[in-house]
């Protein structure tokens, strides 16, 4: 019986360190209200006025549906907000097949709530409303400035530094342009005997539309779809180490050549545009699309056919730069950001 004791009490401890929704959610929830100035929002029999258009209020997790009421001059309205279950609950199948939901499914850190809400009154029925607007969006005539800081540290070419310009010719319609060029030049000695430096410039042009699709749900996040086109021209040196085998004679060679690099990429994106205060902007996207990649190496020496490449002794990229090493045609991935600010 002791053992049947023991047992027990490890596995319901096993039980309980392995809870995910107990363990990783606090007990109350920090909920966002964005509304008009000079709101007040009554909660828990607590009045707050909000600061900037925006309040932050911490209910207890619970079953119960979350209330609070919406105050301004003369209008007031009561909100009831519906509990949902946390995504840490559904993680326990992931983490433990699922036993751990037995713990949590006796305490109330499984709930939570939507955590932003944007508020609107409407002039009509003289009451508060839950709007699906952006709390910032974006209007015709709005300009910013951006760079792209991840071209300053391209591993797969020559770093590049960028600057950009998005103007909305609509309402959260914009187009952009982006112009990027070498900041560091070298000179190296080829097979030309020719000292090359080098070059490398790239041209990027968009079309977004923003807040076509709502994914995150987050009124303060301008979500986008967009459509680029990115061409990229390069004059570079690179080397390869490689076997010459010239009938019994057998020695290493290293040898500096060209890379002249042109690439066309085209790409349909998914996109966050997330406000830093009043004017500065982080962009994050993702995408996929078509890469026409073209490279050519004139004055160089090393033939595949003949010659033996020491790729043991190159990085991760090797063969990135040679002629003909990839097809011309590929599946393009983008992944990155950009870093702007709104006039």
């Amino acid at each position: 019986m002791n053992k049947f004791h023991s047992l027990l009490f490890i596995l319901s401890t096993l039980l309980l360190c392995s809870s995910c929704a107990s363990i990783l959610n606090r007990k109350e929830v920090n909920v966002k209200i964005y509304a008009p100035d000079n709101t007040k929002v009554v909660f828990n029999n607590q009045t707050q006025s909000t600061n900037d258009g925006e309040i932050i209020i911490s209910p207890k997790r619970s079953k119960d549906s979350l209330r609070f009421t919406l105050k301004n001059d003369t209008i007031s309205t009561d909100f009831a907000v519906k509990r949902r279950i946390s995504g840490w609950f559904f993680f326990n199948i992931l983490h433990n097949y699922g036993l751990g939901m037995l713990v949590d499914l006796t305490n109330d850190k499984r709930f939570t709530y939507k955590n932003r809400f944007n508020f609107k009154i409407d002039s009509i029925l003289n009451e508060f409303y839950i709007s699906n607007e952006k709390v910032i969006p974006f209007k015709k005539g709005d300009f910013f400035v951006y760079t792209s800081p991840l071209s300053a540290i391209d591993v797969f070419s020559i770093p590049t530094v960028t600057l950009g310009g998005e103007y909305f010719y609509l309402d959260d319609m914009s187009i952009s342009a982006e112009y990027g060029t070498v900041y560091l030049k070298y000179y190296i000695k080829n097979n030309s005997d020719i000292l090359k430096q080098d070059k490398g410039r790239s041209f990027r042009y968009e079309l977004k539309f923003y807040n076509l699709v709502s994914i995150l749900n987050n009124p303060r996040i301008n979500e986008y779809i967009g459509l680029e086109a990115r061409f990229l021209r390069q004059l570079y040196t690179d080397d390869i180490s490689y076997t010459v085998i010239d009938e019994d004679i057998r020695y290493y060679k290293r040898e500096n050549y060209l890379v002249n690099k042109s690439v066309d990429i085209y790409n349909i994106k998914y996109g966050l545009n997330f406000p830093l205060g009043r004017k500065f902007y982080l962009d994050l996207y993702s995408g996929f699309g078509l890469r026409i990649r073209n490279v050519k190496n004139p004055y160089i020496y090393y033939d595949p056919e003949i010659h033996i490449a020491n790729t043991d002794n190159h990085d991760f990229f090797y063969g990135h730069n040679l002629e003909d090493y990839y097809s011309k045609y590929q599946f393009n991935l983008s992944l990155g950001f950009k870093f702007g600010y709104k006039f």
